[in-house]
């Protein structure tokens, strides 16, 4: 009997009619559907409900208020996520502030004018401030002294819980402004007044008011305590912080072995560094991982863990949607962008973009856009220049051509248990037998699909290279060779105009 059964028995004599159920072709010849997940790793404080360290599913975006402490690090990264994709499927692991950890911190130092009835404000206004990109714009009434001043600007800011910093008055008569998170995170907590165009002091303020920069942030926690957490659990992305060189071998390491064919986690890291051109020159020079992308800008407002946050969203969806298409002029929603003078020339970005530095830009209306996703990868094992894995959709894309692979090959053939023959056996219908030819079949008809969805061309020539063959020391194994030439994005496009008078 050529047909066989996975649960009727051969030798049953009872009479009776018996039908049982295989769903080994159920799929047909179709891609499945591959929906990513994406994690978030960053420090909370101890308003949150959810102890460090605990994996935790962000269904919404305020969610992660109330599970980490609003305005810490990490609540602030899973709402601008979540502002940015509310699609895709996120979780969270949080850590505390390491031991030994520094808050960092910054002063305002306001000073009023003498007028006629003292050192009093004379006319109102209002302060326009702004503390990592949130609005903590102050009225000033006439008359106030700068105690006023100060109890107003200490009322606002605490009055605000997603800014990533308390305030309070100290005993020069100034305003304290710290991090709620220790770490050097806080040392990118951007204060600034007069953002916008057609904004200015109060009148009655001597020049502007005397603002240090936030610093003195140090000590950050360490990310080797997330990966038994995550262990043996699949992360597309996975969006962390820090850019120190700590950290950032730890999640090159872990992400590079997590692409390993005998592990297949496969995922990609974002994270961000404010800096100038020089600076993150330097940081992009001194990594080289095809798993890690870094997003460099200088003098924004936005907090590069936001950014960070912000930039692994939009590539998730759009990854997810589509693994080979570019992300360029992709928005960035809540990042705000550095003034006009702060924003690096297109010769610098291409400066950093050989540096292993990602690049963004700045539309007329004030939005921040991708421009080039990157990862970090730039030589190779012998430190040649190597640019195979240059841009996110490389790995993007074969990526999901595994999975594909994969779930084809594993549904077909390995879950219903086939047996093994040469080519030329007479397979008989309904019999699970496969040979290398099947195999190959199946392989050309999958590359067909991903051809009609623009992840390879040239499928002729890949069937021609196509190699399957049964594996000469072990008779149970088949071995195959797939040669795809993945589909690239139209990036640059370059055009000579030779007139005629």
């Amino acid at each position: 009997m050529a047909i066989t059964f996975n649960s009727i028995p051969e030798n049953i004599r009872t009479p009776g009619a018996w039908a049982e159920i295989d769903n080994s072709k159920a799929l047909g010849n179709r891609l499945v559907q591959n929906p990513h997940v994406a994690l978030i790793i960053g420090q909370r404080i101890t308003e949150g409900s959810v102890e460090p360290e605990v994996l935790t599913a962000i269904t919404n975006e305020n969610l992660a208020n109330g599970y980490f402490g609003a305005g810490s690090q990490i609540a602030r990264m899973c709402n601008i996520f979540k502002e940015n994709n509310p699609n895709t499927e996120l979780w969270a692991v949080a850590l505390s502030d390491a031991a030994g950890a520094v808050k960092a911190s910054a002063t305002i130092q306001t000073s009023i004018a003498l007028s006629a009835t003292g050192f009093s404000c004379s006319g109102g206004g209002t302060y326009y401030l702004m503390i990592n990109g949130v609005k903590t714009y102050t009225p000033i009434t006439s008359g106030w002294l700068v105690a006023d001043v100060n109890s107003a600007i200490v009322g606002v800011i605490n009055g605000l819980s997603n800014i990533g910093a308390t305030a309070s008055t100290n005993a020069t008569s100034a305003v304290n402004i710290m991090a709620v998170n220790g770490g050097t995170g806080g040392n990118y907590l951007n204060i600034r007044v007069n953002y916008y165009t057609g904004q200015s002091d109060p009148l009655c303020f001597i020049d502007s008011a005397t603002i240090t920069v936030m610093a003195t942030g140090e000590t950050d926690p360490d990310l080797s305590a997330v990966w038994a957490i995550i262990d043996g659990v699949k992360y597309n992305y996975i969006i962390q912080p820090y850019i120190d060189s700590s950290n950032l071998t730890e999640i090159e390491d872990e992400l590079e072995d997590r692409f390993g064919p005998m592990i297949n986690l496969q995922g990609h890291g974002f994270t961000a560094v404010r800096g100038t051109v020089a600076s993150c020159t330097t940081l992009g020079n001194s990594r080289n991982s095809p798993h890690n992308t870094i997003m460099g800008v200088y003098d924004s407002p936005t907090d590069p863990a936001e950014w960070a946050a912000a930039l692994g969203a939009v590539a998730a969806f759009n990854l997810n949607n589509d693994p080979a298409r570019p992300l360029h002029y992709l928005k960035l929603k809540d990042i705000k962008a550095p003034p006009v003078a702060s924003r690096f020339s297109r010769s610098e970005r291409d400066v950093i973009l050989y540096d292993g530095i990602a690049t963004n830009t700045t539309d007329q209306s004030g939005n921040v856009l991708i421009e080039r996703c990157i990862t970090t990868y730039q030589t190779n094992a012998a430190g040649l220049t190597d640019t195979s894995y240059l841009d996110i959709q490389t790995l993007a894309t074969l990526g999901e051509i595994r999975d594909q692979f994969l779930i084809r090959m594993t549904n077909r053939f390995i879950v219903p248990r086939f047996k093994l023959a040469d080519n030329g056996y007479p397979v008989q219908p309904g019999s699970y037998i496969a040979t290398p030819s099947t195999v190959r079949q199946e392989c050309i008809a999958l590359f067909t699909l991903l051809r009609d969805n623009g992840l390879v061309e040239n499928l002729d020539d890949f069937i021609t290279n196509l190699t399957v063959e049964r594996d000469d020391a072990d008779p149970n194994r088949v071995n195959v060779l797939m040669p795809p030439d993945l589909i690239n994005q139209f990036r640059i496009l370059a055009g000579t105009i030779q007139f005629i008078l």
